[in-house]
């Protein structure tokens, strides 16, 4: 048996930019970084005892005799390319729920290809397997999905990361120093705010009329640029909250859909509690929200803000890594 235990992450700045759609004509720059909450895959070669080929668990339960009759469409494909051959039984558990920001879909995508990988013995670079989740997801299919997650998730850590031309990226890590990584962390508050809704149809409406949204998309890749300076000079992180003040508002002009009025709501309510900036993590449209408070604010804040649910999270510098063989 094979466990994969692959991180999810918070995207701080430069979101959209990540989208091929985007970057294969203008670049794109992304800071994000995996937290210390992670998706579990444990996959094993199934015993020639039962009458089906697969049995796979998440959030149902389904078993069948060919993997082209399996309806979680991650599952199938990754099947089909990585161990088409194999009887194969996988279960899936989350640290987190499903469809909310925190880049469950790729932490899955990742962890699955490679346990379908390491269960073959078949080593492949962190590179290679963030290249392979990401084609999986937009080109195998189809959906409209940025290119940051795959990365974040494979790597983990805090990374800056550049987009440009078909498939090419950089990713650096941003060299933090153990106290100002500790800043950093006392100041993110992250609340579930119990709003599911699916990350690609989201997407698909910031990839409407694209090249009308330069100005907005280029200032989105210069908070990034910002905020990686402060981040290398170990600066004052007050200046992050203004920063995703403005981000929240940029991610209102490029797409309609990624802050609603319930989100407008719970962002007012985080201001009178004493945040300094805040965003909706992910595509946008609900899940998590992670909001930026000052130094030792946050037991203050979470007095003072009654909503949603409270979920502490730590930088993890761990990528997807193999916990048991």
């Amino acid at each position: 048996m094979i466990i994969t235990k692959t991180p999810y992450r918070i995207s701080l700045f430069g979101g959209g930019t990540d989208h091929p759609s985007w970057y294969k004509k203008h670049g794109g720059e992304v800071i994000s970084f995996a937290i210390d909450k992670y998706c579990y895959i444990s996959t094993r070669i199934l015993p020639p005892f039962f009458d089906h080929r697969y049995r796979i668990a998440y959030s149902k339960v389904e078993t069948v005799d060919d993997f082209k009759k399996i309806l979680h469409p991650v599952v199938r494909e990754a099947i089909r390319k990585f161990s088409p051959n194999l009887s194969l039984e996988i279960h899936h558990d989350g640290d987190l729920p499903a469809r909310t920001g925190i880049g469950s879909s790729s932490a899955f995508t990742v962890g699955l290809i490679n346990s379908l990988l390491i269960l073959q013995d078949k080593l492949i670079s962190s590179r290679e397997l963030a290249n392979e989740a990401i084609e999986l997801e937009q080109i195998d299919l189809m959906e409209n999905v940025g290119s940051q997650d795959q990365i974040a998730c494979t790597l983990g850590g805090m990374n800056y990361i550049e987009f440009g031309g078909n498939l090419n990226w950089e990713a650096t890590p941003m060299a933090l120093s153990s106290d100002f990584q500790e800043s950093i962390t006392n100041r993110i508050v992250m609340i579930y705010t119990g709003i599911t809704r699916m990350s690609s149809d989201i997407q698909a409406n910031l990839l409407i009329d694209l090249d009308k949204k330069l100005t907005t998309m280029q200032r989105t890749t210069e908070l990034t640029r910002e905020c990686r300076k402060i981040f290398e000079e170990e600066g004052d992180l007050d200046l992050i909250g203004d920063m995703l003040v403005e981000s929240w508002s940029l991610k209102r002009e490029m797409n309609n859909l990624a802050i609603t009025p319930a989100l407008d709501d719970v962002w007012d309510k985080a201001k009178l509690a004493g945040a300094l900036g805040g965003k909706v993590l992910g595509a946008g449209g609900g899940g998590f929200c992670m909001f930026w408070v000052k130094e030792d604010g946050r037991e203050e804040f979470l007095n003072n803000f009654n909503l949603g649910t409270y979920v502490p999270v730590r930088i993890s510098n761990i990528g997807s890594t193999c916990i048991l063989k």
